[in-house]
């Protein structure tokens, strides 16, 4: 497995996005033609055989790689909860070949908050949604900043 750059990499669709944070893991998916994202489940941190969870997932989706959110400060810094993304994805890299690429994840949980209200969802309800949601957002702006991405075929 390698998390690698986007620039020197050969990203391929569909993709599978996590928005870690401290207790829950948003997961969202592309589809093979990267129109539209969504989200599909949110995980628990706590539970040691999350990664084997993912890649389930990533299994039942065909995903040909794995995007993570990276928590920037707004000035574009890095701070503690970016390094535990990090820590997170390495994690996650010791039971998958897929390449993992990282996304500034920067008011995704903002935008993903007013989606989810504008659907009619009240706080209670959109607790459920929310980090998938927002790993869907950054999703859609990962596809957005590389608008080569392709599906790959199959011989």
């Amino acid at each position: 497995m390698t998390i690698t750059s986007c620039e020197t990499s050969d990203i391929s669709l569909p993709l599978l996005a996590l928005d870690i944070g401290g207790k829950r893991i948003g997961v969202a998916v592309s589809d093979r033609l990267g129109i539209s994202c969504r989200g599909v489940t949110c995980l628990f941190r706590n539970d040691q055989g999350w990664p084997k969870q993912v890649l389930k997932i990533v299994r039942e989706y065909a995903s040909k790689g794995i995007v993570v959110g990276l928590p920037k400060n707004m000035d574009g810094t890095e701070g503690a909860q970016a390094e535990d993304c990090r820590s997170a994805a390495k994690q996650l890299s010791e039971f998958t070949n897929l390449p993992i690429f990282f996304q500034d994840e920067r008011l995704s949980t903002w935008t993903a908050k007013e989606r989810l209200f504008a659907q009619g969802l009240n706080e209670k309800r959109m607790r459920a949604k929310l980090d998938q949601t927002a790993a869907a957002v950054f999703l859609e702006d990962f596809i957005s900043a590389h608008p080569k991405l392709t599906e790959k075929k199959h011989a």
